[in-house]
């Protein structure tokens, strides 16, 4: 009886000491206010988007989506122009798998181009517009060196053009009813224009709001609002499991004939026009925290996992052969 007795506490003991704590996983997707990006930060698509960042859909599902889009409707109102912070989707991208590369730009305070978007008003898309406007990398040579430069696919550059191909299959095409946009390489330098034109860094150096600072969404927004005189869509990836809001995203709308507008009545994701004292801020950010400005990718954090040291489990077993003499 007491070698039974023994027996069962010594495996219970040993069952002890192998437990370990899961890992944590530091990015939360859950809706703990306005916020949430590209419920995503998904990826980060575009436009829910952090599609949090392009969803890396397989051919199969862009032809299908095609397919769907070719029976309805492909008219749009607004063009939304986005920039991102790499930092902040490099940092989503490795909480979600430690193992994903991606590489930063060289330059300091440098936001990329992630799209530019035809977007009916108080509605999502159209995507996929044009099945036979197919993707021709070759079209793009004139400018490839500015694309990786400023239009880059954070993952690296052997899937930067899958990048490419995926704007241009599901914006572009959409796009190409103004004859500005009405081919590749039209499309892609507008986006280069309309990037060395509204440069971020610069619009929120003016209000002193620069990288690992924090500051409200109102402070963020007033600075656009100064620089451009038309009200941007601000987007945040929340860190659920440390509270805190990192700026992800600034997006800028524009009409058909390439005209700045306000970004008013577009529907992006979890964005939403939230009133504020003199006016409204269109955002999925926390309204009444801090929003994170990130310098660095902050350090992956993970529980430990949970083990008795070795002394510990040798006086363990002692005490329990103690206990059933």
């Amino acid at each position: 009886m007491r070698s039974q007795r023994f027996l069962f506490v010594a495996i219970l003991a040993c069952f002890l000491v192998t437990i370990k704590s899961t890992p944590l996983s530091d990015i939360s997707d859950s809706d703990e206010s306005t916020s949430v990006d590209e419920k995503t930060q998904k990826r980060p698509d575009d436009d829910s988007e952090f599609e949090g960042y392009p969803f890396r859909e397989d051919e199969d599902s862009l032809q299908d989506s095609s397919r769907e889009m070719s029976v309805q409707d492909h008219n749009w109102d607004v063009l939304i122009f986005t920039q991102q912070w790499p930092v902040t989707t490099c940092y989503h991208w490795r909480e979600e798998n430690p193992d994903q590369e991606c590489s930063l730009p060289q330059k300091k305070e440098f936001w990329t181009i992630h799209g530019i978007w035809p977007t009916k008003l108080h509605q999502m898309g159209p995507n996929f517009c044009n099945n036979s406007a197919n993707f021709d990398p070759d079209k793009l040579n004139p400018i490839e060196d500015r694309l990786e430069t400023f239009w880059p696919d954070l993952k690296g550059m052997d899937s930067t053009e899958w990048l490419w191909k995926h704007e241009w299959q599901k914006h572009g095409t959409c796009a190409m009813l103004v004859e500005e946009l009405d081919n590749e390489l039209k499309y892609f330098e507008q986006g280069l224009t309309w990037r060395e034109e509204y440069i971020m860094s610069r619009i929120l150096d003016a209000s002193d709001i620069h990288p690992d600072s924090n500051n409200t969404v109102a402070a963020i927004n007033n600075a656009i609002v100064k620089a451009l005189g038309k009200n941007p869509s601000i987007h945040c990836l929340y860190d659920g499991k440390h509270g805190i809001s990192y700026l992800s995203e600034i997006r800028i709308c524009f009409s058909k004939s390439l005209e700045l507008i306000d970004c008013d009545g577009i529907k992006q994701g979890d964005a939403v026009p939230v009133g504020v004292p003199g006016g409204t801020i269109i955002t999925n950010c926390h309204i009444g925290s801090l929003v994170h400005y990130p310098s660095l990718v902050p350090p992956l954090q993970r529980k430990s996992h949970w083990k008795l040291p070795l002394v510990n489990v040798y006086k363990l077993l002692q005490f329990l052969m103690w206990f059933t003499l």
